[in-house]
């Protein structure tokens, strides 16, 4: 039954794990489109398509509650390595970890103990994303980036200024494509003006000067 479910879930992505238990999947389903709304590059970029992944790889992140948290750390590092290589900061999958882990408890209370693995591993993707700059460090470059676009783009595409940031932090810690995977859309100059392009670069520029000095 599992499989069967995972195949309608996302067919693209292979055989895995999924929840067992169907308010467990229903709620990472509903974890995956929480996060979507919060992160509106997902669909801007990846569509239809990033929206399946999302319900896949949501629906198999909860399936790590059954695990130890070493194991469940391993495997968050890992599938936020690969996103960041593909264009998703980890910061996105930090913030996808929390939201999951509110909706599950929310959805099997009795299971809440177990959730937490989830969100200690986001808590862990955010300990070494701040070691490598501050939150507020981060808040403001991103800031930077909404005054230099203006509200033509700020307001229906938000959140991307803090996305270059974390993808820089990313590429601090080893994954090389982390910036040049984000900026091949985002720096586009066929989607966004030059004025959008100039901050995408100035920004990185920036949050590299402030991580590297780190």
């Amino acid at each position: 039954m599992a499989d069967r479910q995972l195949f309608l879930l996302n067919r693209e992505a292979g055989a895995h794990r999924i929840p067992d238990d169907a308010r467990e999947l229903d709620a990472a389903i509903r974890a995956g489109e929480e996060s979507l709304r919060r992160a509106p590059y997902y669909l801007a970029r990846f569509g239809e398509r990033g929206q399946r992944f999302t319900r896949s790889d949501s629906a198999w992140l909860a399936t790590l509650a059954d695990t130890d948290q070493g194991h469940v750390d391993q495997q968050v590092e890992w599938l936020g390595s690969v996103l960041s290589a593909r264009g998703m900061p980890r910061l996105l999958l930090e913030q996808h970890l929390e939201v999951l882990a509110d909706t599950l408890a929310a959805a099997v209370p009795e299971r809440a103990v177990a959730y937490e693995k989830l969100r200690r591993a986001g808590a862990r993707l955010r300990a070494r994303r701040v070691a490598a700059l501050a939150d507020e460090d981060l808040a403001a470059l991103a800031g930077r980036f909404d005054a230099l676009t203006g509200e033509e783009w700020a307001r229906p595409l938000p959140g991307i200024g803090a996305l270059l940031v974390a993808a820089v932090i990313d590429e601090a810690r080893g994954t090389e494509r982390a910036v040049s995977s984000l900026v091949d859309w985002v720096g586009d100059r066929n989607l966004f003006s030059a004025r959008w392009v100039a901050a995408v670069e100035e920004t990185v520029r920036a949050a590299r000067a402030q991580v590297h000095r780190r």
